[in-house]
């Protein structure tokens, strides 16, 4: 019964903030609603009998629902004292003649007055209820923005050592209690970083000259797993002068383990990209010293032919995230010339296999080496074909490319900067052994070293 009651008082309140308690408006709408309820009173006084105070209990109510108790308890004393003037026999005189009509106004008294004060306390228990809505969803829509954001959040009583952690926090930290002493954080902290985590907790408690806490630091799960939060607080402090003191303070956290892992990423990413810049800077130099002529414009074409060459390498790595090449891929970039005789008379046969990085580079300025003379003076040249090879064994690889069917081949006289490509930069950047034989029959190469040197581990 009483829930039904309140709810539909609830059901009847509305929050005027003219009217609120304590409000001039208040007291004047008790007033107005004993002045009403007066005139009404009156107007229906010919028609009724027996009942006086028909029209002023619910001024009462109405005043006590809208305006609080004060109002409620001042319409009460304003319609005690207009129904003894007015309608209570003799009229326009608060002397009452007969005992029962003292008994009804007493009553009327105390009637009035209890209702004031069950409906003030049915508003103020409303009114409460309505602000624990409120904080109840400010704290939601928080937690909500927290959780977007993936961030937990903290509670430090610097007085007594005790910190509240929430529900992320408490699985970031692997901490089973929502509230536990300082040196249960103290001990999660990574020992190399406690002193300055600790550090910056001081300098963001220090009364005479606080600093805003914000750090990252390493902790250790109780699995033994070690990972990297950000943090950030801020403390509240009370009293003035020597009486100052940090009473709270509050922040957020959050895992970076992620971000930190990428950072270093990319951080070797970078230390390796400025290695191989100055590997690929070296190694232009040398071919542009190797390939140096007397005649300008040969010079340019063969320097322009191998620069290209190196950048297909780079490229087919750019793409993989320097994660290695795929041989066939590789094999493709450095005979994109002779695009249209792969598969008729340029055949490949081999694994599925990732070179790494160093060994695409030297096996890629190989290939376009043989590609290129095979295109000028071997079996490219004519009707001739070319066999490229590789495979595995235990833990050796090896790879070959053999010509056959094109036009004679003889030792070329002098020894070029692609003879030293083909063999010994190959030899030296892959610790093997290369093999190099200008047969009649077609130019044989064969590379054979260590497969962990030349394949991109599993």
């Amino acid at each position: 019964m009483a829930r039904e009651v309140t709810r539909r008082v609830r059901s009847l309140y509305i929050d005027i903030p003219a009217l609120r308690p304590g409000t001039v408006g208040a007291y004047a709408l008790a007033i107005v609603a004993v002045g009403i309820a007066t005139a009404l009173r009156l107007a229906v006084d010919p028609y009724v009998a027996g009942v006086p105070f028909v029209t002023f209990l619910p001024a009462v109510i109405i005043t006590a629902l809208i305006s609080g108790f004060r109002a409620g308890l001042l319409s009460v004393v304003l319609s005690t004292a207009a129904a003894d003037f007015l309608v209570i026999t003799p009229r326009l005189s608060f002397y009452i003649e007969s005992r029962v009509d003292v008994v009804n106004l007493l009553l009327f008294l105390v009637l009035a007055s209890f209702c004031v004060i069950i409906v003030s306390q049915m508003r103020d228990a409303i009114e409460r209820e309505q602000a624990e809505r409120v904080v109840r969803r400010s704290k939601e829509r928080l937690q909500l923005a927290l959780d977007a954001a993936l961030l937990g959040w903290w509670h430090y009583d610097p007085i007594h050592g005790d910190v509240l952690w929430d529900t992320r926090l408490k699985e970031m930290f692997d901490v089973a209690k929502d509230q536990t002493d300082i040196e249960e954080f103290r001990r999660r902290v990574h020992p190399e970083d406690l002193g300055r985590v600790w550090a910056a907790v001081e300098a963001a408690l220090d009364p005479v000259d606080p600093k805003l806490y914000e750090t990252e630091f390493r902790h250790r799960r109780a699995d033994g797993e070690v990972r990297w939060v950000e943090a950030h607080g801020l403390a509240h402090f009370e009293g003035a002068g020597r009486e100052r003191r940090a009473v709270s303070m509050v922040g957020t956290a959050q895992d970076i383990t992620e971000r930190k892992l990428r950072e270093e990423r990319e951080h070797l990413l970078m230390r390796e990209v400025s290695h191989r810049a100055k590997n690929m800077l070296s190694i232009v130099d040398v071919i542009a010293r190797q390939t140096a002529t007397r005649n300008p414009e040969q010079f340019i074409e063969c320097f322009s032919e191998r620069i290209q060459a190196l950048s297909a390498n780079q490229d087919l790595l750019i793409r993989s995230d320097w994660r290695g090449v795929d041989i066939r891929d590789l094999v493709r970039a450095q005979l994109a010339p002779f695009a249209d005789l792969i598969g008729s008379r340029i055949v490949m046969s081999g694994a599925k296999l990732r070179l790494n990085a160093a060994s695409a580079q030297a096996i890629g300025l190989a290939l376009h080496e043989l590609a290129t003379n095979a295109g000028k003076y071997g079996a490219l040249s004519d009707t001739g074909r070319v066999d490229i090879g590789w495979h595995t064994k235990e833990s050796t690889f090896t790879m070959s490319w053999t010509e056959r069917g094109g036009p004679p081949v003889s030792v070329p006289q002098r020894r070029g900067f692609g003879t030293v490509v083909m063999q010994k930069m190959a030899e030296r950047s892959l610790d093997g052994g290369v093999e190099l034989d200008y047969a009649p029959s077609g130019v044989t190469w064969s590379l054979t070293c260590p497969a962990a040197n030349v394949l991109e581990p599993a």
